[in-house]
């Protein structure tokens, strides 16, 4: 679980400074960004914490940093304001989907 965490953190600690140092860098792509960093580590996470199983949490493992950086990316072109913004839309339907799949890696696991 180290394995996930440490470089997490290290990512969102650099997007955070570079949030904050940047004036090209709005404040609202930096929490779009993070919130994207966070979401995707706490399933991995989850997925480590729960005892899905080892093929599951490499698969999804894969999928969901596929997702991360597909929602990094577009977090970083967002539109700034909350109204009428697609990526949160897009951001709600994959944590959504990676929600249940998680959830069901972790409920269909062998039972040894």
């Amino acid at each position: 679980m180290n394995k996930v965490l440490i470089p997490a953190i290290a990512i969102l600690f650099v997007n955070i400074i570079a949030g904050l140092v940047l004036s090209v860098y709005p404040l609202a792509n930096m929490l779009y960004t993070s919130a994207a960093i966070i979401v995707n580590t706490l399933l991995v996470v989850m997925l480590f914490a729960l005892g899905a199983e080892r093929t599951h949490r490499l698969s999804l493992g894969m999928l969901f940093l596929f997702a991360s950086i597909i929602e990094f990316g577009s977090g970083l072109v967002a539109p700034s304001s909350v109204k009428d913004n697609w990526w949160i839309i897009l951001f709600a339907i994959f944590t959504a989907v990676e929600g249940v799949l998680s959830y069901l890696a972790i409920h269909y696991k062998k039972q040894s």
